[in-house]
């Protein structure tokens, strides 16, 4: 029950980390753009503690499911030389553009980590552990062995040969022992091998039972690739969007603040890692998901000033206000069916601790 209450913290104080990312991406923009803010707060509801500095109030509060930067004049007007009405279109643009960006930056650093400390960057052809009762064992393979050949195939000493290999053995007749020539302290050994089927899912592989050697992404790797593996998994949350939005497939498995809760906790059961994936993920999806052009969020505020430049005058405060206002309620009622749904599932046994 303990352990319960720890993992649910802890998927609070990351979802709260998350979303005051993107806060404080708004916050230091505007500041440096000269807008007037107003607080600055951690959390939501009942403040516990707080502060002013600089006429700027900073706020810590009870429900630490994320955060707000209020600035001065954002949906009024206001004669303050300082407020947000009152700046120039790309001050507002770039200020508001801050927040996903800053959820982006954050997914890149933690997409960056994964990749240094979990993802395989190249296989090699070489034995680097023989499980126990398997065929690899009983013919006395051992660690360290570099495969040379497999049924005749020439290796190379990369993710390619291990390709080749596995490869030449699913496509062999998996009747016949397979032959591979190893390399053992400068030695050629020939063994003969009989694969045996494994389940793997929903499918059966044949396998002789090793673990192939493998390597992490160096750091100067994983800043590389973490740019071209956070576009995957955009157009990835992409797809599943339209798809959510246009076939409504998926609609059973969308889930609300309580039911991402409820996720993080159970997954952060399962290790460091899972928790960096989980905040890549939902970091990335913050991001994405505010650019969307709907009233209320940053996209629809980015929406309105496009059509300011386009128009070369302000839209009035008070009727873009209204909209936003109107965005507000809808999200408001989003938010309530989603946490109804998150509920129910959460009763039923949907989520498991």
């Amino acid at each position: 029950m303990l352990s319960n209450i720890l993992y649910i913290l802890l998927a609070i104080v990351l979802l709260g980390i998350i979303v005051t990312v993107h806060e404080f991406g708004h916050y230091c923009v505007g500041r440096l753009c000269g807008i007037g803010i107003v607080e600055f707060s951690v959390g939501f509801g009942p403040r516990l503690l707080g502060w002013e500095r600089k006429g700027i109030k900073y706020s810590l509060r009870a429900i630490p499911l994320g955060g707000y930067c209020a600035f001065v004049g954002e949906d009024e007007r206001n004669d303050d030389p300082r407020a947000m009405n009152n700046q120039p279109v790309w001050k507002r643009f770039i200020t508001v553009l801050a927040g996903p960006f800053m959820n982006f930056v954050l997914a890149f650093v933690v997409c960056a980590v994964m990749l240094n400390g979990y993802f395989i960057a190249e296989t090699y052809p070489v034995v680097d552990q023989v499980m126990e009762g398997m065929p690899a064992e009983a013919a006395g393979l051992q660690n360290g062995d570099k495969i040379l050949e497999v049924n005749g195939v020439e290796l190379t000493n990369d993710s390619a040969g291990v390709s080749l290999m596995v490869s030449t053995m699913q496509s062999g007749d998996l009747t016949q022992p397979i032959q591979l020539v190893i390399e053992r302290d400068g030695e050629r050994k020939d063994f003969a091998i009989n694969a045996v089927p494994v389940e793997e899912g929903e499918s059966t592989r044949y396998q002789i039972g090793i673990v192939f050697s493998s390597r992490t992404f160096t750091f100067f790797e994983s800043i590389g690739k973490a740019g071209s593996y956070m576009v995957e998994t955009t157009g990835m949350m992409l797809d599943s969007l339209k798809n959510l939005i246009f076939k409504g497939e998926g609609l059973n498995d969308t889930a609300g603040t309580v039911g991402i809760i409820a996720v993080v906790a159970q997954r952060a059961r399962e290790g460091f890692y899972e928790v960096l994936w989980l905040v890549y993920i939902i970091s990335l999806n913050l991001g994405i998901m505010n650019l969307l052009p709907i009233p209320a969020l940053d996209g629809g505020r980015l929406l309105f000033l496009i059509v300011e430049m386009i128009r070369r005058k302000p839209i009035p405060p008070e009727k873009e206000g209204m909209v936003h206002g109107i965005g507000m309620i809808l999200l408001l009622g989003l938010f309530v069916v989603l946490t109804y749904h998150d509920i129910v599932k959460l009763v039923t046994g949907g989520f498991k601790f």
